[in-house]
Parts: C-alpha cells; sequence; structure tokens
C-alpha cells in the first residue's frame, strides 16, 4: 500500500517539473462549400391580409407574414468534386436555367422568334378579316331581311293591282241603263211644285 500513495506523488512532481500540454481534439474540417455534400432548406415568406379563421369565426387575423418550408434540407447526390460543382442554395430548377448559348442555338431561337412573330401578325391579319367578314354577313342580313320585305310588299301591291282591274272589269263589263227605258219611279225634283 505504501507504493500505492507513493504512484500519485510521482506523477504530480513529474507535471510539476515539465511545461504543461494541454491536449485538445481537433475541430473537425469545414466541408467547403456545405451545397456539395447537402442542400439546406428553403423557406419563403408568403404575405396574408385580413382574413376570418375558419376554425374560429369570431377571431381575425390582422395582415402578416406566413412563413413555409418550400424544401427540407436534403443530400446532394450528384457527383463530381467539390471543386468543379457550382452548386446554388437551393439547387437551380430546370425551368430557370439559362438556355445554352451556342451558336446553333441562338440561330434556332431567332428563327423561332420570327416564326412566332409571323405566325402572330398572321393571327392579327386572320382576326381582322374575320371581323370584316362578320360585319359583311351581318350586312348581307340585314339586306336579305330587307329584300324580303320588298318582295312581300310588290306581292301585295300586285294582289290589290289585280283586284283593282277586276273591279275595272266588272265595272266596264256591267250593261249601262237604255235611255228609252223610263224608270219606274222618278223620284220629284227638290223645287218642283206639289200637287
Amino acid at each position: 500500500m505504501k507504493y500505492l500513495a507513493l504512484i500519485p506523488l510521482v506523477f504530480v512532481a513529474s507535471c510539476a517539473s515539465r511545461p504543461q500540454l494541454v491536449v485538445r481534439p481537433a475541430p473537425p474540417a469545414a466541408v467547403e462549400p456545405v451545397e456539395a455534400v447537402r442542400y439546406s432548406e428553403v423557406v419563403r415568406a408568403y404575405y396574408i391580409g385580413r382574413f376570418v379563421d375558419p376554425n374560429h369565426p369570431e377571431t381575425m387575423h390582422e395582415q402578416h407574414p406566413v412563413y413555409r418550408i418550400e424544401s427540407t434540407a436534403r443530400w446532394n447526390l450528384h457527383p463530381g468534386s467539390a471543386s468543379t460543382a457550382n452548386l446554388l442554395n437551393p439547387p437551380p430548377d430546370a425551368a430557370f436555367a439559362p438556355p445554352p448559348s451556342s451558336d446553333a442555338v441562338i440561330a434556332e431561337m431567332n428563327r423561332q422568334r420570327e416564326a412566332t412573330a409571323r405566325v402572330m401578325s398572321e393571327a392579327a391579319r386572320l382576326s381582322r378579316s374575320y371581323e370584316e367578314l362578320q360585319n359583311i354577313f351581318s350586312q348581307m342580313k340585314t339586306v336579305a331581311r330587307n329584300n324580303a320585305l320588298l318582295g312581300a310588299r310588290v306581292a301585295t301591291t300586285e294582289q290589290r293591282v289585280a283586284d283593282f282591274g277586276k273591279e275595272l272589269e266588272k265595272l266596264s263589263t256591267t250593261p249601262s241603263p237604255q235611255t228609252n227605258d223610263v224608270p219606274a219611279f222618278v223620284p220629284d225634283p227638290p223645287d218642283a211644285p206639289k200637287p
């Protein structure tokens, strides 16, 4: 036992005679850039105006922002070295990625723009032609309606003329009374003396 009590004293004596060295664990090396290993989450703010709480109709909320996690943190599974990868936070969306810029692509895009402009101008011209056609069609309907009315009036007038012709024919074919015939009753003239 005497020996066991001497061991701590030896260590204490030896530590006092040497400079003290503190050993601490080294911090882990940081991953640069972090996006090469893991994408961070994307949080977006939405601004909402006044509204009545649907669960509590007696409660109204004033205008305030609402924060929503659009994309949670996730591992970057794209292969490649961190030095060559130019990854953004959040990862680029293919819908918003810039198109490749080679001469052939630029020429094709310009050709497509010209074709689109031609199609749009033809569509505008076709629309104007359609409106003119509709206008002419409505005018033709009006003319056809007026022609039908005029035709009905002409037919009515012809019928009336035919009726007048028949009446004239009746009047011309009716025998006129003979002058030698004495009528059975001849009224007295108004200024004749009375018997």
